[in-house]
């Protein structure tokens, strides 16, 4: 729908990773509507992710992540 209307947007997602690399949560702290969010959630969570680093250990960790959509010509 979005690409029919000609709309970009940006996405910030809040994510929480735990010391596995596994995501677990993930939520919406700036919505740009258009069918964005849902969009950007579900590529997030197929997504793999690393875990953060502490000491030499892996934590758990939080993190804002943007993601923007962006309309290329076909």
């Amino acid at each position: 729908m979005a690409r029919r209307l000609g709309r970009e947007g940006r996405v910030v997602l809040k994510l929480i990773i735990d010391e596995a690399g596994r995501l677990m949560d993930v939520q919406v702290v700036q919505s740009a509507g258009h069918g964005f969010d849902r969009s950007a959630v579900s590529a997030v969570r197929r997504s793999s992710f690393t875990p953060a680093v502490y000491n030499g250990q892996p934590i758990k960790s939080k993190t804002k992540l943007p993601i923007r959509f962006v309309l290329r010509e076909q």
